[in-house]
């Protein structure tokens, strides 16, 4: 079927959402807003409060009684400030696997260890994760990396130390997963508190489009990721077991408990969690039952203590 829905204006399309049921006096702040953020991001929050359509293939566009403007502008505040939070901690996560695997191939192999292809288990792979951060070391205005280029000839591509401060979090996935030595491996699993390196490889695989979405600012609530992340023995009895029903294992309350840890685990007094949980409070239980979490949630670990 080809596409041939006209555009609309920030007017008309506040004029659709009032004709289809959505409550909000103010028609000057609708427009305010659609003109801000936009219909197509907005409508992700207002779709759960459409009727359902006769045939269920298709969109009723109808609001369900009562569904106000503010209850969806709410949600989309709330979704804007937890992936805020979320980056916040995938951001200390990501610094600490990059740091670790760093000094780990700098010590034991040098400071451009990261071009010796015999140090990584596929040549091929290595090759094109050359050429992709060559690029992308070539274009960086980084301080780190204009200082190499501008003071050492040679060898062309700067230390290990300063190329990762590049990477992207899917790129860094792929180079400490491609690494042959596992003793390196190691110590970066051990520096999160995981205990396996095959653990830490799917975390970071699993996490690479959840990390993604944070950073092109797109939903979190009520998400379904395509990628369960990995059977976790130590955190069992917190998370939502992965054969759990409508793909509830796919959701961020998962991903929040494995954030916790991860983030617990380098920085023992931060205040994330208890900033999480005072976000997570603004919601009714159905919104946070969207994203996966358990009815019991607050008697579980690591929750029960900020409720204290």
């Amino acid at each position: 079927m080809r596409y041939n829905k006209p555009p609309l204006s920030a007017e008309k399309q506040a004029s659709r959402l009032i004709e289809r049921g959505l409550i909000c006096p103010d028609l000057e702040r609708l427009k305010h807003y659609l003109t801000h953020i936009g219909y197509y991001r907005l409508s992700a929050y207002w779709l759960p409060f459409e009727l359902p359509s006769d045939d269920g293939a298709h969109r009723n566009h109808t609001f369900q009684d009562g569904t106000t403007f503010d209850r969806v502008l709410d949600l989309y505040d709330f979704d804007r400030k937890l992936r805020l939070l979320v980056m916040d901690a995938i951001e200390r996560i990501e610094v600490a696997v990059r740091t670790c695997w760093a000094n780990g191939m700098a010590l034991k192999y040098g400071p451009h260890a990261y071009l010796d292809s015999l140090q990584f288990k596929n040549p091929w792979q290595h090759i094109q994760d050359i050429a992709r951060l060559s690029k992308i070391v070539e274009n960086s205005q980084e301080a780190c990396i204009v200082h190499y280029r501008r003071t050492y000839p040679e060898p062309l591509q700067p230390p290990i130390w300063s190329s990762v401060e590049v990477m992207s979090f899917g790129h860094l996935s792929r180079w400490l997963q491609n690494t042959k030595d596992n003793e390196v491996k190691k110590e970066v699993a051990k520096s999160l508190g995981l205990p396996t390196v095959e653990l830490l490889e799917k975390i970071l695989h699993v996490f690479t489009p959840m990390r993604n979405t944070c950073a092109h600012h797109g939903r979190l609530w009520n998400r379904q990721f395509a990628m369960k992340l990995p059977e976790f023995r130590r955190l069992r009895e917190r998370l939502v077991p992965n054969n759990a029903p409508d793909k509830q294992a796919n959701k961020m309350f998962n991903y929040l408990v494995i954030i916790e840890y991860l983030k617990a685990t380098i920085n023992p007094r931060g205040t994330w969690k208890t900033q999480l949980v005072e976000h997570l409070k603004t919601v009714p239980m159905s919104d946070l039952l969207a994203m996966g979490f358990p009815v019991d949630w607050k008697e579980r670990e690591p929750w029960t203590g900020a409720f204290l």
